[in-house]
């Protein structure tokens, strides 16, 4: 059995499902509060936006290093790809247009229209696998994950480059038999590199789809190459590595102006930067690492923590089903194509995880790292779907058996739905009835703050109690997100932003809650003489963000007239 085709009506379906996400996140954009990397992304989208748009007002001295080094040496640790289009969404869709009112939605919407694009794609992966059915249980499943619902939203990198991951093996599966589709492929990578260096790791994962292809057609025909006039497996293959490597390094290198200039001792900063990089505190199962080796079940333990139960038990019966069909390929392997595209389901699902897994991997930040994989653990629920439905209605017509299975998933997905709009603008604090939801989760002393977004929670609060001109500590926020608050109306122009480490000067001060910034909780309560906190905002019984409030000092005795 051949792969399914993918016709115009079968693009209509995934990009349906891609306009409920895209609707999805627009409506609970202001609920989303601010990390501290987005704060810092948004400035540098603006400079990046600034110079892309420079090229368009006939600014020639765009190309000077000036102009280079004024546009892109902020931040300069990641590509520009994401930056451009925040700033460019920002500037035109806000500042020129007037299309939307929101900044913080301006500079997030690239993010969530890839996210969006990747529901179609997920939706096309399912149906080329296993059916239209599949497809669409496939895409719900992506758009019902409350973590990546979370990450969507955000001018951030983790939900555009699972795009990118997804769009690399999506050309790459197109690409094994289609010359053209190679060369995208290789403009695929490019692209992938231009977002964020996850991609990396993409190219030595379908190498080994590819070797493990080629190895079978030798098996079966008894030669590597294919007869003259014919082309075998090897010969695509050696497209897309060329494309890979010659496209794929060049759209990386012509994308970022930043390594035009000194181009050598730059891209050795960039790699040197990422090789070694920061490890934050991460609280885990009762300790808090601070440091390598970390423990190689991580990734594995939080995924079962973290995606919602349907979507596990679907995904978990998908992947049996995908390697039992992939095993028996191997024994008969007189399909190439569903056997490469089993393979390539395979692994991806695996290899963002293994990677967070390796003990010397940075962990900080939890799912977003291996997020790239979700995408394929939904296909495979989609493929779950369709074999719930062979397996329960034996005596019906395969496509009615596809649509009941599918009708069964999707009412098991309703629990995520619900999940993903209940919790999903909290979406670090979210844990599944595995973890025994946030209670449970926080009784096993498992994160669930993510630098300072919680922030938003407490806005309205803080907008109707602080007095004019008034002097707040932010802890996690940073000065940044705070004029990100203003600038859209979330919060009054008037309250001040005190500074890092300045709670003794401030009369107000907001805690998000994390193990490893205890210090700074306890520095509000010396400061304020009190422990105990005016507001917040709690999930579950559990507390995300405390707001604490200076007691007025205590008024002077009445002295009599005439003295005492």
């Amino acid at each position: 059995m051949t792969l399914n085709a993918i016709h115009w009506r079968h693009h209509g379906v995934g990009l349906l499902l891609a306009a409920l996400q895209l609707s999805m996140l627009v409506a609970t954009n202001d609920q989303v509060g601010i990390p501290r990397d987005e704060s810092f992304y948004f400035y540098a989208a603006d400079r990046a936006g600034d110079w892309v748009l420079g090229l368009f007002d006939g600014e020639v001295e765009s190309f000077s290093r000036e102009q280079v080094d004024r546009g892109f040496k902020y931040n300069h640790e990641h590509p520009v790809l994401m930056k451009m289009l925040f700033g460019v969404s920002h500037h035109v869709l806000h500042d020129r247009l007037e299309l939307l009112d929101s900044n913080m939605l301006a500079y997030r919407f690239p993010t969530m229209l890839l996210a969006a694009l990747a529901v179609w794609l997920t939706f096309l992966l399912g149906r080329m696998v296993a059916g239209t059915a599949a497809g669409v249980v496939a895409g719900l499943a992506l758009t019902f994950m409350p973590r990546v619902f979370f990450h969507a939203h955000l001018a951030c990198f983790d939900a555009p480059v699972t795009f990118m991951w997804l769009l690399v093996c999506y050309t790459f599966l197109r690409a094994t038999r289609s010359r053209r589709w190679a060369i995208a492929s290789g403009v695929a990578v490019g692209l992938g590199l231009a977002t964020k260096l996850n991609i990396f790791f993409v190219p030595f994962a379908l190498l080994g789809v590819a070797a493990l292809d080629t190895w079978a057609y030798k098996r079966r025909t008894g030669a590597w190459k294919a007869p003259e006039g014919e082309r075998g497996p090897l010969t695509y293959y050696t497209w897309v590595a060329a494309s890979m490597l010659v496209l794929g390094l060049g759209v990386f290198l012509a994308h970022w102006p930043w390594l035009w200039f000194d181009t050598v001792p730059r891209l050795k900063a960039y790699y040197a930067f990422h090789a070694r990089h920061e490890h934050y505190p991460v609280d885990y199962l009762g300790t808090l690492y601070f440091a390598p080796p970390f423990p190689v079940h991580f990734p594995f333990v939080f995924t079962l923590f973290s995606v919602p139960v349907a979507t596990l038990a679907l995904g978990a019966v998908g992947f049996v089903e995908v390697v039992r069909r992939f095993v028996r390929q191997l024994r008969d392997p007189s399909d190439p194509d569903r056997r490469g595209a089993e393979a390539m389901l395979l692994v991806n699902a695996l290899v963002p995880p293994l990677v967070i897994a390796l003990p010397f991997t940075p962990i900080f930040g939890g799912t977003k790292h291996w997020m790239p994989a979700m995408p394929f653990l939904s296909v495979m629920a989609g493929v779950a779907a369709v074999r719930m439905g062979r397996g329960l209605w034996r005596a019906a017509a395969p496509a009615r058996q596809a649509a009941l299975g599918a009708g069964v998933a999707v009412a098991m997905l309703l629990p995520a739905a619900w999940a993903t709009l209940a919790y999903g603008p909290h979406g670090p604090a979210y844990y599944n009835t595995v973890a025994g939801g946030p209670p449970g989760a926080a009784a096993m002393r498992m994160p669930r703050n993510f630098w300072g977004y919680s922030t938003i929670a407490v806005l309205p609060f803080l907008d109707e109690a602080v007095e004019k001109n008034g002097l707040v500590f932010w802890h996690n926020a940073t000065a940044g997100s705070v004029r990100a608050y203003q600038r859209d109306g979330l919060l009054r122009k008037d309250i001040r932003y005190s500074g890092d480490w300045t709670v003794p000067s401030s009369d107000w001060g907001v805690y998000h809650d994390q193990r490893e910034k205890l210090p700074e909780e306890t520095d509000l309560w010396r400061a304020y003489g009190t422990d105990w906190p005016v507001d917040g905002y709690f999930l579950d019984g559990v507390q995300l963000i405390g707001v604490y409030h200076r007691p007025a000092p205590p008024a002077l005795p009445t002295i009599p007239p005439g003295g005492r």
